[in-house]
């Protein structure tokens, strides 16, 4: 995978804080459902700004460790400010691709996945490796889109075109935004036994989470869309109208696409 493939700009630091924000509860709820053993190790796969890094660390303990991986340079300074600031001390970065980065054998109690695995191509490849880093009773979290679901209301052309687009985005990447639909048959591809399977949907009317964490997307990034040929401007000046005459409406629904927190064990 090239560098992410939605920027490190300043905005999609503020989004990934919103989504942070938004998501962080069903994240928690997830990693719950996983008991880790004292001095864990857990690598977080593609940690992005640090977001879930932060709950690992606390997770793990003063004994315990995470690694925070992330192919951008931008994340893993913003990573090691935080760091810094607050005094993390079982904290890891590395820079890398998890494509590629040399992992142990064997070395880690929790690999985890937010949002990383649908962007790649080479998504069994990817987990095989994963699996090999676990420990035996190891656990691999993934928690990822089955892009189904995701609507307004009322109905609007325009964000139908903006869904064709970003599905599109992840296409032209070699990723996949129905990825958890096929997570269990990957997980038992590389050897791990499938345990949690979780589905969560948001949903709620104009400045509700569901519509804050989609408006921070779409407006701002169907203008590349437009400049990469994923949608035409005529799309897009239907779609920011539409989505503007919905924000003001009190009778609006927005609906998240479905997000799935799934887990596997290493025998």
């Amino acid at each position: 995978m090239s560098e992410y493939v939605l920027g490190t700009s300043d905005h999609e630091l503020a989004r990934l804080g919103l989504q942070q924000e938004v998501w962080g509860g069903f994240t928690r709820r997830v990693l719950d459902a996983v008991p880790l053993p004292r001095r864990a190790r857990a690598l977080d796969a593609g940690c992005g700004p640090g977001y879930v890094t932060a709950e690992l660390r606390a997770r793990v303990g003063a004994e315990g460790a995470v690694v925070a991986l992330d192919e951008s340079p931008r994340w893993i300074e913003h990573v090691r400010g935080r760091a810094e600031r607050e005094g993390w001390s079982n904290v890891e970065l590395v820079q890398g691709r998890v494509e590629t980065v040399a992992l142990a054998p064997e070395s880690f109690d929790l690999v985890f996945l937010r949002w990383v695995l649908a962007f790649l191509p080479e998504r069994e490849a990817v987990l095989r490796r994963l699996a090999a880093a676990l420990k035996p009773g190891g656990v691999c979290v993934v928690m990822d889109y089955n892009h189904e679901g995701i609507s307004v209301f009322p109905e609007s052309d325009g964000f139908r075109a903006a869904v064709r687009a970003v599905r599109a985005v992840y296409s032209a990447h070699g990723g996949d935004t129905w990825l958890m639909g096929r997570i269990q048959g990957l997980f038992r591809s590389v050897g791990l036994e499938p345990e949690l399977f979780e589905p969560q949907v948001i949903a709620g009317g104009p400045v509700s989470p569901a519509h804050r964490w989609l408006d921070a997307f779409f407006p701002f990034h169907t203008r590349q869309w437009v400049e990469q040929g994923h949608m035409s401007a005529r799309e897009r000046e239907l779609f920011l109208r539409e989505w503007e005459e919905r924000a003001r409406d009190p009778a609006a629904s927005f609906f998240s696409p479905i997000v799935v927190g799934a887990s596997a064990r290493k025998p």
